[in-house]
C-alpha cells in the first residue's frame, strides 16, 4: 500500500487555482485542496487484523473480540484515512488542533510498548469538510463558493467561545426572569379581575363572599347595591 499522497490524481491547474484563491499556510502549504479520498493515508504502527469474511454476514449481536482474524500483521502501516471514496474538499488546520506532542507520542498499541501513531503533524494537517464526496471533479460544482460559505460562517462565529457561552447563559437567565415577571403580573391582574367581578355581582354566592370579606376586615359593608350599584 502506497504512502499518503492525497494530491496524486488532482490536476495541476486545480491545485494552482485553489492555492491562489484559498491562500497559503505560514509555511507555504495550500489551505484548501481537492483530493481523492482513496489517496489519503494515515501512518501508524501496531497490530493489524485482516478479516476476509463479509461483515454484513455477521449476526447483529456479534462483538469484535469474538471475530478471529484470518491473518495478523505487526509493524508499520499506511491505512486509509477515510471510508469515503471519491473527490473530497479538505482544509488545513494548525498542529494545535491535534493536541500536544506529548499526548500524541504517548499513544501505545495493545501491547503497551509499540508506538501507535507516527510523527506528530508539526506542519498541521488536513480535515475533510462536510461536503462531498463526489464521483468526479465536475460533480463537485463551485468549490470557491463552498470556500466562501465556510469563511463567512467562521467570521460570524464568536472569537471567544467561553465568553460567548457565558453571555448566552446570562441572556437566557434574563429572558426567563422577564417571562416569570410577566407571568406574575398576569396572575395578579387576573386575581384583581376575579375579586372585582365578585364584588360587583348581585348573586347570592357573591354576596356570601362579600359577607365573609366584611367579617374579615371588620364589618365593612360590601353590599353590591350600596357599594357598587
Amino acid at each position: 500500500m502506497y504512502e499518503d499522497r492525497p494530491e496524486k490524481d488532482t490536476p495541476q491547474h486545480i491545485l494552482d487555482d485553489l492555492r491562489e484563491y484559498g491562500g497559503l499556510t505560514p509555511d507555504g502549504q495550500a489551505i484548501w485542496r481537492l483530493v481523492l479520498a482513496e489517496n489519503c493515508r494515515i501512518h501508524c504502527y501496531g497490530q493489524q487484523n485482516h478479516i476476509t469474511r463479509d461483515t454484513r454476514e455477521l449476526p447483529d449481536d456479534f462483538h469484535p473480540v469474538n471475530v478471529v482474524p484470518d491473518r495478523t500483521e505487526v509493524g508499520e502501516f499506511w491505512v486509509p484515512r477515510y471510508r469515503a471514496k471519491g473527490w473530497i474538499l479538505q482544509r488545513w488546520f494548525p498542529a494545535s488542533v491535534w493536541g500536544s506532542r506529548e499526548s500524541w507520542e504517548t499513544e501505545r498499541a495493545q501491547d503497551g510498548r509499540t508506538r501507535l501513531l507516527a510523527a506528530f503533524p508539526n506542519r498541521g494537517d488536513y480535515m475533510m469538510m462536510p461536503c462531498g464526496p463526489w464521483k468526479s471533479i465536475a460533480a463537485a460544482g463551485d468549490i470557491k463558493a463552498a470556500i466562501r460559505c465556510y469563511n463567512a460562517q467562521q467570521r460570524a462565529n464568536p472569537v471567544n467561545w467561553v465568553n460567548a457561552q457565558q453571555a448566552m447563559v446570562a441572556w437566557e437567565k434574563q429572558r426567563n426572569d422577564e417571562q416569570v415577571e410577566a407571568f406574575e403580573q398576569e396572575l395578579e391582574a387576573q386575581h384583581r379581575l376575579g375579586i372585582s367581578s365578585v364584588l360587583r355581582s348581585v348573586s347570592t354566592n357573591a354576596q356570601r363572599v362579600r359577607n365573609l370579606v366584611a367579617e374579615t376586615v371588620g364589618g365593612v359593608n360590601l353590599g353590591a347595591a350600596e357599594k357598587w350599584g
